[in-house]
């Protein structure tokens, strides 16, 4: 049975969700203390449940009806944007609001079909020969430096460059979309200095301007690509219609394209990328396992996306009176499922603790999500990560930290990634 978190609570005192350093460092004694007292815990800071087992989470992600995703990201730092009762006529009333990510059914439904449809496994494939020449074009830029800092670099730059140009974003554009990537990441390291307050103006400010940006970019974009089609997947976006053969309305469109840049550059992919490096810096005898067999790489890949999960949890809303493993959760309650805790249930994975590459899989992890909202371009990451390192490792050697400073984390308890990490390295 769950409980709350009182004052004295083991739990209690790490402040989860208040976002402090050493926490987002290293959350997994709280992750494994949170398993042990749950499955379901309330906070005490924000009143939010915590959810971190494999069985929990299943029975909050299939319930989209009853646990609503409206504020996937920031529940605990901000109010709901309308009453809780009114969140379909809200979303009507705001034609421009996500589609996907923080949408719900069956709204959501005919829109992820839409999005699905791009990343199909055959699809993916047939980007394979370009994902692995834009990665060696990007370590063009930098191995004769002897040097790299990983994060922007690399992690973030290759699925933006690959993204972009899968959406079709022309060549000459790619500057502008660079220096606004480039402004968020000034902003992410800024933050760091104050994690709390810099993650609630993020959220009310920062991804305000963002949305302008993405928002005023791709209206003229998918205008232009309804009239004279491109052949890429703005244009087969920009003219298609929902099953029912109604017109998908521009703001919809807007919504989706702007998610697939934005979270497939942003959410997930680097920070499968940059976990897999670390992970290897810390495991020397996974790098040479690696180089001896670069086809071990996916089973690599798919180890990362456990035992370091990229997006470590989201948020939901209960839209009614409910229940968590026996929990009461009442109406309006905010509860986070946290994949990063579940990830490493010992009634799921055996020696659960352990990064054991090879694994089997008898259960599924949770590194993509699960239920309606499980990531769609979860195919395109998996295979950018294995490229990514299968073609670092080829190229680079002897690749270490520049320094021995305690790395940075973004502070946000949705991604976990570091703000930066500068590596050293010799040209294979």
């Amino acid at each position: 049975m769950g409980q709350p978190m009182t004052a004295t609570s083991p739990i209690a005192d790490y402040h989860f969700l208040k976002l402090n350093e050493s926490l987002l460092t290293d959350p997994y004694p709280f992750y494994a203390l949170l398993r042990k007292h749950g499955p379901v815990c309330q906070e005490p800071d924000f009143g939010v449940y915590l959810v971190g087992t494999i069985d929990g989470i299943r029975e909050v992600n299939r319930q989209p009806e009853v646990f609503s995703s409206i504020q996937v990201a920031n529940a605990p730092y901000m109010d709901l944007p309308c009453p809780l009762d009114d969140i379909v006529e809200w979303r009507e009333q705001n034609p421009h609001s996500d589609k996907i990510l923080s949408n719900d059914p069956p709204d959501h439904t005919r829109h992820r079909k839409l999005v699905n449809r791009l990343f199909t496994t055959s699809r993916v494939r047939e980007l394979e020969p370009r994902i692995r020449q834009i990665t060696n074009e990007i370590i063009d830029t930098f191995i004769n430096d002897g040097q790299v800092e990983f994060v922007f670099q690399f992690a973030h730059m290759l699925p933006r460059l690959i993204v972009g140009e899968l959406i079709g974003l022309p060549d000459e554009d790619h500057a502008r979309f660079r220096n606004y990537f480039e402004t968020r990441l000034e902003f992410m390291a800024k933050a760091a200095e104050a994690p709390l307050e810099g993650f609630q103006q993020r959220t009310s400010q920062g991804g305000l301007t963002e949305d302008t940006f993405l928002r005023d970019y791709f209206v003229a974009a998918i205008t232009e690509r309804r009239k004279r089609p491109q052949g890429d997947i703005m244009s087969e976006l920009a003219n298609a219609t929902f099953e029912d053969g109604s017109a998908v309305p521009l703001d919809s469109l807007v919504s989706m394209i702007s998610l697939l840049y934005g979270a497939g550059g942003d959410a997930n992919t680097p920070e499968l990328m940059t976990n897999a490096m670390l992970t290897l810096l810390e495991r020397p005898e996974l790098e040479a396992s690696l180089r001896q067999d670069p086809t071990r790489t996916k089973a690599f890949i798919e180890e990362v996306l456990r035992y370091d999960t990229p997006v470590p949890g989201v948020f939901r809303i209960a839209l009614t009176d409910a229940s968590i493993a026996g929990v009461p959760i009442a109406k309006g309650s905010k509860v986070m499922v946290v994949y990063g805790a579940a990830n490493h249930d010992e009634a799921y994975f055996e020696d659960a603790e352990e990064f054991c590459m090879g694994r089997d899989y008898p259960h599924p992890h949770l590194g993509f999500g699960l239920g309606v909202h499980f990531c769609p371009g979860a195919p395109l990451a998996r295979l950018e990560g294995q490229i990514a390192i299968q073609e670092i490792l080829r190229r680079l050697t002897n690749i270490r930290r520049a320094d021995a400073d305690p790395i940075p984390y973004v502070p946000t308890v949705i991604q976990r990634i570091p703000i930066r990490l500068k590596l050293l390295f010799d040209e294979a």
